[in-house]
């Protein structure tokens, strides 16, 4: 395995964390919303 499919396998694995972060991570937050942080 040589230099380039290592920094390819990181900018891929780097990706996939930030999607899963901010479809999973966001929806979770928004479903626990208290009666007094004027999210509605």
């Amino acid at each position: 395995m040589d230099t380039q499919s290592i920094i390819v396998y990181i900018i891929v694995a780097g990706a996939v964390a930030f999607l899963i972060k901010k479809y999973f991570f966001k929806k979770r937050k928004k479903g626990d919303c208290g009666p007094d942080c004027g999210c509605s």
